[in-house]
């Protein structure tokens, strides 16, 4: 059954007004046009939408639920049309997409060349900096979307998580743990590492998860604020770091790392999560970045 919204737009005008005559000026039609249009509505829905046997105006328990879905229907139309607006202009505009550090150095790089080769008329903006500012930013409208890497959700916010990345224990090559098949938890207790300051969001995160897993949390070691100056330490063999594995895949494979087998120890899996505010409409160059984030951080590996 095909609902005119020319149909529907009267109805909500009418509905709103409490008034067939009152909602005359504002959907410019005549009394009589209202309500052949308000009664082709009812015949095609079968059911009565407006009590008549009432002398103040009434919808049914019928119209009610109606009125939700007419003012939802044209919300949607309203945004085709925009859609279609914006589409015949070109998609164009800024996009502002928030990361957390260690994903705007090692993930997003090559994506963000390939979005701007799909969409050259796309200009885009890459803010690196902690998760609490790019929530906060995306509330408030100053982000368009984020990729973040945690192991929670935010709240009041929408959240896609788009692939799990596995943490990791790395060394040097030339590390005393380095020749081990499989490391006990008696011998990582006792190395050295080099860890992340307090307060840092990553840092608190794999500390929480190291208590988790029964890993004391090393006091020998040198402490650094910057994840990738923690891996060139954990590369000079300073000692042993937690880092993701996105953050040393090409070190790993290229021999300057080695991961750690720990007996009876698997570190919980954070995740790269596409994270944007609640809204009811994303423009389409929003929608068009989105899903380029998501097709090819669910495939990269």
């Amino acid at each position: 059954m095909d609902v005119s919204t020319d149909y529907l737009r009267t109805f909500v005008a009418v509905s709103e007004c409490n008034s067939f005559s009152l909602a005359v000026s504002r959907v410019h039609k005549s009394q009589g046009a209202i309500s052949t249009q308000i009664a082709k509505l009812e015949e095609q829905a079968g059911i009565k939408l407006i009590d008549r046997s009432q002398r103040h105006f009434r919808l049914t328990e019928a119209g009610e639920i109606f009125l939700t879905f007419a003012k939802e229907t044209l919300a949607k139309a309203q945004q085709v049309k925009r859609l279609f607006e914006e589409l015949n202009a070109g998609i164009k505009g800024e996009i502002r997409i928030g990361a957390t550090r260690s994903v705007g150095i090692y993930v997003l790089p090559d994506i963000i060349r390939g979005i701007a080769k799909e969409f050259p008329g796309i200009k885009l903006s890459l803010f690196t900096q902690s998760r609490v500012p790019i929530y906060e930013q995306l509330k408030k409208g100053e982000l368009d979307l984020a990729v973040v890497l945690s192991d929670s959700s935010p709240a009041g916010l929408v959240t896609k998580p788009l692939r799990s990345e596995p943490l990791c224990f790395v060394v040097a090559p030339h590390h005393p743990l380095a020749a081990k098949r499989v490391v006990s938890l008696k011998q990582l207790n006792a190395t050295p590492f080099a860890i992340g300051i307090k307060g840092n969001e990553f840092s608190d995160m794999v500390d929480l998860i190291l208590e988790r897993k029964g890993v004391a949390i090393p006091i020998q070691g040198v402490t650094i604020s910057n994840l990738q100056a923690r891996k060139e330490a954990a590369r000079a063999g300073v000692g042993v770091a937690v880092l993701p594995g996105f953050a040393v895949r090409n070190e790993v494979r290229d021999g300057t790392l080695k991961k750690l087998v720990v007996k009876n120890i698997q570190l919980d899996d954070t995740y790269l999560m596409l994270v944007e505010p609640m809204r009811k409409y994303a423009k389409p160059g929003i929608e068009l970045v989105k899903t380029f984030l998501e097709k090819h951080l669910e495939n990269h590996n």
